[in-house]
């Protein structure tokens, strides 16, 4: 038996996708890019100025192409996993400038940051996914960080792959490339899904230039495209929940149409992240729990309606330091996120103060905030009731379970914390009243000790420091 969260019925995704289609093709989407809409009008799209209007039957045929699984293959096969199936997969976080941690305070991020925790995301036992850009490094050049952070990733972890987003001239053929040597395999791109992308939408009902380069370029060589929907409501989208999730849904299908015109079959993962904005600042604003409602409504349509694999930001917080707001708004999230369907699960470690901020020592914590979400996740078997029953009856009224050879043999199963303290006061006080971000702070130093020194061989090192130099 597994929890699920479920915010409507088949009864009403019709309704909602045929509302979406109309938004399609009575007020269309706009496209600021030539290639792009010479691209859908090639496909029967009527293009006006920069705005595309699309006919359903070409939604309904290109959402047929969307792939429902794919495996996301990693450099270490054991990592290599299947999206669209199975449980919930946590991955990086991206674009924040600042990081922080007990010893040093607020800074902003610099390359070695992005080492750093590249390097704890690697030793994670829970963490599936590495790459993005979970601190934007301001001591290397913005036209050159794609190809550093890319490079530092490489080196530092062997796990499935999210790209640094990098939208300029040949910035995303550059970062392909320098995954391709890191793979060291003829046509790796070609014949394998090792490296996604992540894009936003320029909501309401646009997608930027820069973000038409990326989705083709990533398109054009096999590799999935996370879509993003991250309108604020009362800003970028209506203050109306149910308005929210129809012009994400309008959104979503517009962006995966013009993915799969590029390449039919490519993956796309659908990233349905809106909230509503705090109009007393006008400012984005993740604490919120209205912020996920809309989301998951979309969540359920992508696995259900259209049957696309989904994603979610969800270790989200509006504050500014590793205190209680940040424990009650981040779990806020990623419950909401996990029994919402969200497939991957992003913007899910160390998350501070709207995505500005990096913490370490939120890094941990958030971990066992998703390991906690994950083991909810499970569920509980209910196929067997014959041997608790017997059990029971063996205990009898009166007795006890503490010397029962069933206790010894499965007290290990269950689930226990990292970093949280669950020992008697008398004991917490004799640690010296540690509390979770001190014991966080230990967690990530001591990964940082234990982490390889590089996962490239000589050669493919050679190779990139290589490639990076006649790029610059």
């Amino acid at each position: 038996m597994k929890l699920h969260l479920s915010f409507s019925g088949e009864q009403d995704f019709l309704p909602i996708h045929e509302a979406s289609l109309k938004i399609l093709s009575e007020t269309g989407c706009v496209f600021h890019s030539e290639n792009a809409l010479e691209t859908l009008k090639k496909h029967g799209a009527r293009v006006e100025g920069e705005t595309v209007y699309f006919p359903e039957e070409l939604v309904k045929k290109a959402m047929a192409t969307v792939p429902r699984t794919f495996q996301w293959r990693a450099r270490n096969a054991d990592f290599s996993t299947i999206i669209g199936k199975g449980g919930f997969r946590l991955a990086p976080s991206a674009g924040n400038i600042y990081v922080q941690d007990l010893d040093k305070g607020r800074r902003f991020a610099k390359i070695d940051d992005v080492r750093r925790i590249q390097s704890i995301h690697q030793m994670s036992g829970v963490v599936d996914f590495v790459g993005n850009n979970p601190c934007d490094p301001s001591d290397i050049d913005p036209s050159q960080r794609h190809l550093y952070v890319t490079y530092e990733t490489l080196k530092h972890t062997d796990k499935p792959l999210v790209s640094y987003f990098a939208p300029y001239k040949k910035q995303p053929e550059e970062t392909l490339q320098m995954v391709s040597l890191a793979f060291g395999e003829d046509d790796v791109l070609k014949n394998h899904h090792v490296v996604g992308t992540s894009v936003a939408t320029t909501s309401p009902l646009s997608y930027s230039a820069e973000t038409v380069r990326v989705i083709t370029a990533f398109a054009e060589h096999n590799q999935p495209v996370m879509i993003t929907t991250a309108a604020m409501g009362g800003i970028s989208g209506p203050l109306d929940l149910m308005g929210i999730a129809l012009q994400q849904n309008a959104e979503l299908l517009a962006g995966t149409v013009y993915v799969q015109l590029v390449n039919p079959g490519n993956p796309v993962v659908w990233s349905p992240s809106s909230t509503v904005a705090w109009m007393k600042t006008a400012n984005y604003s993740t604490g919120t729990p209205e912020a996920m409602l809309p989301n998951i409504l979309i969540l359920q349509m992508a696995r259900e309606f259209y049957k696309v694999p989904t994603r979610s930001m969800a270790g989200l917080t509006d504050s500014k330091a590793v205190d209680c707001q940040a424990g009650y708004e981040t779990m806020q999230n990623l419950m909401l996120a996990m029994l919402g369907g969200a497939q991957i699960i992003y913007e899910a470690l160390g998350v501070l103060d709207n995505i500005l901020t990096t913490s370490y020592e939120k890094i941990i914590i958030d971990e066992e905030l998703y390991a906690r979400n994950a083991r909810i996740h499970l569920g509980m078997d209910t196929s067997d009731l014959a041997s608790p029953m017997k059990l029971i009856q063996e205990v009898g009224g009166g007795g006890e379970y503490l010397t029962h050879s069933h206790t010894l043999n499965n007290f290990r199963a269950m689930w226990h914390p990292e970093v949280s303290n669950w020992d008697s006061y008398s004991e917490w006080e004799k640690s010296g009243f540690e509390d979770s971000a001190t014991a966080a702070n230990k967690v990530w130093k001591e990964r940082l000790l234990n982490a390889p020194e590089t996962f490239l061989v000589s050669e493919v090192d050679k190779d990139l420091i290589a490639y990076i130099e006649s790029h610059r």
